[in-house]
C-alpha cells in the first residue's frame, strides 16, 4: 500500500469547509470543493525512433543457403571450434546445427565448415577460408542494406504517431535491440 501512496501525488490542503451559519456571500463558500482523485500510474510514453528490422536470406533452389541464423552459427563455430558447442551456445541441438552446416556446405561450391569426427584425438570444426569469405560478404551486404533502409526511413518519420502504442511493457522493444 505504501508504494501506491508514493505514486499518487499529494493534492495539497483541501479548501476550508463552510461553517454552518456562514452567509452565502462568503468567498470561501463560492469556490468549488476540490476532490481527491486516484491517479493511475501508466508507463512513461516517450518518442521512440522507428527503425526497420531487415532479414536477409540467400536462397538457392528451395534451400535457404545462408541467413542470419547460419551466420550466427558460423561465428559460434569460429569461437568454439565445435559444431556441438556452437549449437549449445545458441540453444540448438547438435543435429539441427549439423543440418544447417550441411545445407551450407552443399549450397556453396566449396565447404564453409571443415569438421573432423570426434574420438580419441577429439573432433572439432572450423571455418574454411572460403567460409570466412562467405560470412564476410553476407555481413557486408547486410550492412549495406541496413544503411539504405535507414536512409529511406525518413519517409516514414512524418507518418508515425508521436508516441508508440501502449501495450504490455515487455512487448515494447528496447530501441537498442
Amino acid at each position: 500500500m505504501a508504494s501506491e501512496k508514493s505514486q499518487v501525488p499529494d493534492p495539497g490542503p483541501l479548501p476550508p469547509v463552510p461553517q454552518s451559519g456562514s452567509g452565502l456571500g462568503d468567498e470561501e463558500t463560492l469556490e468549488p470543493r476540490k476532490r481527491r482523485t486516484k491517479k493511475t500510474a501508466h508507463p512513461p510514453r516517450c518518442f521512440v525512433e522507428p527503425k526497420f528490422k531487415l532479414t536477409l536470406r540467400l536462397l538457392y533452389g528451395t534451400e535457404i543457403a545462408f541467413g542470419p541464423g547460419k551466420a550466427e552459427l558460423l561465428e559460434a563455430i569460429e569461437q568454439t571450434g565445435s559444431i556441438s558447442a556452437a549449437g549449445r551456445s545458441m540453444d540448438m541441438s547438435y543435429r539441427r546445427a549439423w543440418l544447417l552446416v550441411d545445407t551450407m556446405n552443399r549450397s556453396f561450391r566449396e565447404p564453409v565448415v571443415d569438421a573432423s569426427r570426434g574420438g580419441r584425438h577429439g573432433g572439432g570444426a572450423h571455418l574454411t577460408p572460403f567460409g570466412k569469405e562467405v560470412l564476410e560478404r553476407y555481413r557486408e551486404v547486410q550492412g549495406a542494406l541496413q544503411q539504405v533502409a535507414d536512409t529511406y526511413l525518413r519517409l516514414f518519420r512524418p507518418c508515425m504517431a508521436t508516441t508508440p502504442p501502449i501495450g504490455d511493457p515487455a512487448e515494447i522493444p528496447h530501441p537498442d535491440s
